[in-house]
């Protein structure tokens, strides 16, 4: 039987601590906690007129956050940022001028694969952004001005387009909008003013007109509803063989997974892990998963994705 504690402290010898240095440790939900029971550890030094940190995933022993802030309270970045995935490949990066984004940043899936990439003029987008799938197809391409009049145009991760328009001042929609189902086929003829939809078309997966126009977008929902979801996951979920905890009786894994068009589970990854062995349990879990309804937005099917906090509670027994 394997006994451990949540974390081990002494894990970040590679980290040179020093007397004015500020050491804090963070729960699951980045709160501080004691180190018993802590999942991100982080120390901050000063040096010059800024506060360099260090955010840590305890159990990876690996980085997660690495920047610089104006106060000691880290309310105001300033400089260039690093976030990381809980596998250790980088999350997103750019910089700071004074708590405002400024420049360049880019984002990247767990897989590696480019998840996006944006530019910042004092915290505002300007520019073209371009988003990506985590399999490498284009998502997204919206070009704006300062005062965020544009165009935008997305895709489908199997290359179809998926929408395009335009945008008023203050990124509003405006004019016509056309959206698709994920065959090619129009869903959705919209026009805008000033970001108020003032009129409506709907096609069916056969390009066929459809006379009803009542509002069809609808929020992913689990087939059998939320209380049936709560009792699979409680089901499925099982406390590995042959451990123990030796400082509290729950622990917490958070894992992401999207919901496609079709209602299936996808792309299931822990965010947020506590131990090897119970986040394969976690996966496996969702990712055999019922079905789902898929969300619906302008008359067609769409992603969604979803977080998901999966608590194992360790009864008191004999091993």
């Amino acid at each position: 039987m394997k006994k451990f504690y949540f974390i081990i402290c002494s894990i970040f010898c590679c980290v040179n601590i020093l007397a004015q240095n500020i050491e804090k440790f963070y729960n699951w939900e980045w709160e501080e906690c004691s180190p018993k029971v802590a999942r991100f550890y982080s120390v901050i030094e000063k040096k010059d007129s800024l506060y360099y940190r260090n955010d840590f995933f305890i159990r990876e022993k690996s980085l997660q956050m690495k920047g610089s802030y104006l106060d000691a309270d880290c309310k105001i970045e300033n400089g260039k940022f690093y976030y990381f995935h809980a596998n250790g490949s980088l999350e997103k990066l750019g910089n700071y001028v004074d708590g405002k984004k400024e420049g360049l940043w880019l984002s990247y899936h767990q897989n590696k694969m480019m998840n996006d990439s944006t530019f910042y003029k004092n915290g505002n987008v300007i520019g073209t952004s371009m988003s990506w799938h985590n399999n490498g197809f284009a998502a997204d391409s919206t070009t704006l001005n300062e005062n965020g009049v544009g165009v935008s145009v997305g895709w489908f991760d199997n290359g179809f387009l998926s929408y395009a328009g335009r945008y008023s001042e203050e990124k509003k929609q405006t004019g016509k909008w056309i959206y698709f189902h994920k065959n090619g086929k129009k869903s959705a003829l919209e026009t805008y003013s000033e970001g108020e939809l003032i009129e409506k078309t709907y096609f069916d997966e056969d390009g066929i007109q459809l006379a009803d126009t009542n509002n069809r977008n609808k929020d992913v929902v689990f087939e059998k509803g939320e209380k049936a979801w709560n009792k699979y996951i409680n089901r499925a979920l099982y406390f590995p063989n042959n451990y123990k905890f030796e400082n509290g009786d729950s622990a917490i894994v958070v894992v992401q997974f999207t919901i496609n068009e079709d209602g299936k589970v996808e792309n299931v990854i822990v965010t947020n892990p506590f131990y090897p062995a119970f986040d394969r349990i976690v996966v496996y879990v969702i990712k055999n998963s019922p079905k789902w309804l898929p969300a619906i937005s302008h008359n067609r099917n769409v992603k969604t994705v979803i977080k998901q906090t999966v608590n194992f509670i360790q009864t008191h027994r004999e091993y």
